[in-house]
């Protein structure tokens, strides 16, 4: 039953609105991946909540193929302004390439694909090795660390302030600024942090057209997008779609990781035997099994899915949490095998695939060989009961890990 006091679209069967507890923005110490999302896939391919995100109501689609399809199909769904960011400071821009739609998104997607190539990343291989290095190093004789506050948010965070050539005493004041525009309801905070990261980026992309180096932003005012060079409002669209992508989906995704890891040994013992390449493979199960966001689609055409209609103005969550354990695409999907070579959607689908896919896996697989090669076998800290919030982003606050 529908907790918000939301009126359903006409073409929703009266009484059929319910509410997804996934989105509802609060604590809870059941793992939803194991708890609440076994739950939905229980109930039917489609359905319409009162929640979907900071609220607003919209169609729930929970089977990895009907998701697959959606990724895929422009002809019925856009997602320009999905974030609302720029709504909030009353402008107009968009987060580049991820709101456009075909045609403006291919080309533009063309353009910058050649920055995010597996080679471009394995360049940075050096860098990211560092970071990790030297953020374990700080806890490795302890003992015991608080994962969350000690490596799965400055980990992410330092790369990007390398990608966009910033110095690393920026790395608090960017988290701050993260948690302030994305996990909290309170608009004045989303406000002035939209209004900050702004005035940052914008400040650095000036200073990189007087002086440019070899920087991520350097290299993105040089690409030509159909025969033009990008306006100012697409450089900075761009560089606003790093930030948000490349830090809080990250940390997100590493505290998910590492929480199955502590509290499965057995794997930790599998991967410190793995082989680099196994390892490759047993990350991508992790990703199915834990996906961990949830973007919004609005349709612009009718179209049925999962027997429901779906009609031109309403929205639609893409949850690849949910994708990644539906069990009409998984043997077993609540089984972790880390063997199993799954073709996940957790980074996207279709051609709106993660932008930044190469380097996010790079990271994981760096954090977690790192981890593994400096600290023995490590666990949750005894009594400590772990919290995962729930939103559009899951993620788990704090994971305190101790070894001996």
């Amino acid at each position: 039953m529908a907790t918000q006091l939301v009126t359903p679209p006409p073409h929703v069967a009266p009484g059929s609105m319910r509410h997804c507890e996934l989105f509802d923005r609060k604590l809870t110490y059941d793992n939803p991946h194991e708890v609440i999302i076994p739950k939905i896939h229980e109930g039917p391919p489609v359905f319409f909540a009162d929640n979907i995100m900071f609220r607003q109501p919209g169609w729930v689609v929970r089977r990895h193929a009907d998701l697959k399809n959606i990724f895929g199909d422009s002809e019925h769904f856009s997602k320009n302004g999905s974030s609302a960011f720029s709504k909030l400071i009353g402008e107009d821009w968009v987060v580049m390439p991820t709101e456009l739609d075909k045609p403006h998104h291919t080309a533009f997607r063309s353009a910058v694909n050649p920055l995010f190539s597996p080679s471009k990343m394995m360049g940075w291989q050096d860098k990211v090795s560092q970071r990790a290095t030297e953020l374990i190093d700080t806890f490795k004789d302890k003992g015991e660390c608080e994962f969350i506050r000690d490596f799965a948010v400055p980990f992410p965070i330092s790369i990007f302030l390398d990608l966009i050539g910033l110095p690393q005493d920026r790395l608090w004041q960017f988290y701050d600024w993260e948690q302030k525009l994305l996990h909290t309801t309170n608009n004045d905070h989303r406000i002035a942090s939209t209004r900050a990261i702004k005035a940052l980026l914008l400040k650095t992309i000036d200073d990189r057209k007087k002086n440019p180096g070899d920087d991520m932003i350097s290299q993105a005012l040089t690409i030509e997008i159909d025969g033009r060079k990008p306006t100012d409002d697409e450089i900075f669209g761009f560089c606003f779609n790093l930030y948000i992508g490349g830090l809080d989906t990250v940390t997100s995704n590493i505290g998910l990781h590492f929480h199955h890891l502590a509290n499965h040994p057995e794997h930790q013992k599998q991967m410190r035997e793995n082989t680099a390449e196994q390892n490759v493979v047993a990350i991508e199960e992790l990703f199915r099994a834990y996906g961990a966001t949830s973007t919004l689609r609005f349709c612009v055409k009718e179209i049925e899915v999962g027997g429901c209609t779906i009609m031109p103005g309403d929205a639609v969550i893409m949850s690849t949490p949910l994708a990644g354990r539906d069990p009409e695409a998984w043997d077993s999907p609540q089984e972790v095998r880390l063997d199993r070579r799954p073709i996940h959607l957790t980074l996207g689908g279709g051609f709106r695939r993660c932008l930044g896919q190469h380097l996010v896996r790079r990271e994981l697989q760096t954090s977690i060989e790192q981890f593994l090669r400096a600290i023995p076998e490590f666990r949750i800290q005894p009594g400590y009961k772990v919290g995962f919030f729930l939103s559009n982003v899951l993620h788990i606050p704090e994971l305190p890990l101790t070894w001996k």
